[in-house]
């Protein structure tokens, strides 16, 4: 079994998952539902006028590429009329993650509180993630919308590692597009890992922070009783999953749009020397990243190479940072 020997894994009388990754690891967060599912949504942590606003620079952001697509027009709003997005909405290119709004987002104080009571400390790095606008296009758009079943998080770790968020914004109902959850894989991916032992390449499982889930491998999770749940949220709610939760991003099928912000953040402790030189080159060309803020990767448009030639690599304006957000990018000291 190709575990960490430094990790202790238990199972509590109230059957809550409880793992220990290193001594700055806390067993457990604020939020008990995190804890036992995997996932929960924390409500109202900035209110509906400033999620509305929020939406309008996304929005706005969008009509800049000058592709056609106007806010106020449905008409518009093709994928074509677009810069180049994955997923039904995803926008993890254009340097997504370094417009103003997005760093006003990450600077949040009642979003830096949510990931302070995971974490046990207000002195946390966030990554540079990127933004979702995921619209009700027509059934016969050019759009992949299929499941893409997956955790975040490396076979090899199999101990509390990463908690991920979504800034929800717009209203997000049962077909608005949006987070997708295997309920019961949370507690169970442990177990998984050790019965698919012997379906790990060559050298074993990779150290890479992701794993996409085969249909066979799914169906161990059905035969074990897991559902699949589609979260909703409120303007303003933040949604919160454990790495190890399997999960998905659903695109829009109803008549409203979904509109978002992928925000992570951990104790900048556990930034080591050589990720926060990554993470400063990040800063300094406006690079997106991967979700988990210490073992950073850089993303996005420069790094992946242009889809097309008037794709962006820097944001419309470089964003100004609070002396707050510039110690979540580690530009700043604590």
């Amino acid at each position: 079994m190709n575990t960490n020997s430094s990790t202790e894994t238990t199972i509590s009388p109230a059957g809550v998952l409880l793992l220990r990754g290193s001594a700055t690891t806390p067993e457990t967060s604020y939020y008990e539902d995190l804890d036992k599912n995997g996932w929960c949504v924390v409500k109202n942590v900035i209110s509906p006028e400033k999620a509305a606003y929020y939406v309008d620079q996304a929005y706005s952001w969008l009509e800049g590429f000058g592709k056609g697509f106007d806010k106020n027009d449905r008409e518009t709003w093709k994928p074509e009329n677009l810069p180049a997005f994955a997923k039904g909405g995803l926008f993890n290119r254009h340097a997504s993650g370094h417009e103003q709004f997005a760093w006003d987002i990450r600077a949040e104080p009642g979003l830096i509180d949510v990931f302070a009571k995971i974490w046990g400390t207000d002195e946390l790095a966030v990554s540079f993630d990127g933004v979702n606008v995921s619209l009700p296009f027509k059934a016969d758009a050019p759009v992949d919308r299929k499941p893409w079943a997956h955790v975040d998080q490396s076979p090899l770790r199999r101990f509390k590692y990463c908690v991920q968020g979504i800034m929800n914004l717009a209203p997000n109902g049962p077909k608005d597009g949006g987070l997708m959850v295997l309920q019961g894989s949370f507690s169970r991916y442990n177990e998984f890992w050790e019965a698919h032992d012997h379906e790990a390449p060559p050298g074993g499982w990779s150290k890479r922070n992701g794993y996409h889930h085969t249909q066979a491998q799914l169906q161990w999770f059905y035969d074990r009783g897991c559902t699949w749940h589609k979260v909703e949220a409120g303007p303003g709610d933040v949604i919160l999953w454990d790495s190890r939760c399997v999960h998905y991003g659903a695109a829009a099928e109803g008549d409203q749009p979904r509109v978002a912000t992928y925000v992570c953040y951990k104790p900048n402790r556990d930034v080591a020397p050589d990720k926060q030189a990554i993470r400063k080159e990040a800063m300094e060309n406006f690079d997106n990243t991967t979700h988990d803020a210490a073992d950073v990767k850089q993303t996005g448009s420069r790094i992946a190479g242009k889809l097309s030639d008037d794709e962006r690599t820097v944001p419309s304006k470089p964003p100004v940072l609070s002396h707050r957000a510039q110690q979540l990018a580690g530009i700043a000291a604590y």
